[in-house]
């Protein structure tokens, strides 16, 4: 069984969300109890398992007893959300009047992953735009230019539903 051999890192999905994963779980679960490694000396390892989430609440409590501490890390905060953004940001064809400090401003209180699932849905909206309207022309798909799509926009963060920026932020 691969999982009882020594390994500097043990990398791992903690969430599980249909009845596979969950299944593996139980098994790896099981395993846990009885885990043990040896070096080629037979002298016993220390294993580690380390696990990290921005979803506590969808842990299996079983697995939380069997991992005594917990360190809550904060969500990230303006700078950090600023850098966070020119992260993942970066290579995006961006509008002139994209405010980066706007959006840093109001993504408070989501953290690093939330951020980036939020840049990653706004930067498909120029595509969406471009398609609908490449399509709309009757020209075939096949003759899309990327060169033509405009840059993100501070309002793609926003939606398409009415999502309007907001005039004051704190």
């Amino acid at each position: 069984m691969g999982w009882l051999r020594p390994s500097k890192y043990f990398p791992s999905c903690w969430y599980c969300c249909n009845l596979e994963a969950q299944s593996n779980m139980h098994r790896f679960m099981t395993l846990w109890d009885g885990l043990t490694s040896t070096n080629a000396s037979g002298v016993p390892n220390r294993i580690v398992v380390l696990g990290a989430t921005n979803r506590i609440n969808d842990i299996d409590e079983a697995i939380l007893r069997r991992m005594p501490k917990q360190f809550p890390v904060p969500l990230p905060g303006l700078e950090q959300r600023r850098r966070i953004l020119e992260l993942v940001l970066r290579g995006t064809k961006r509008d002139p009047d994209f405010d980066l400090d706007y959006i840093a401003r109001v993504t408070a209180g989501m953290s690093g992953s939330d951020i980036k699932e939020t840049c990653r849905d706004a930067a498909m909206a120029p595509m969406r735009e471009y398609i609908r309207q490449h399509r709309a022309s009757g020209k075939p798909l096949s003759e899309i230019n990327p060169d033509d799509v405009r840059g993100i926009r501070t309002e793609d963060f926003f939606g398409r539903r009415g999502g309007k920026i907001l005039s004051e932020i704190p």
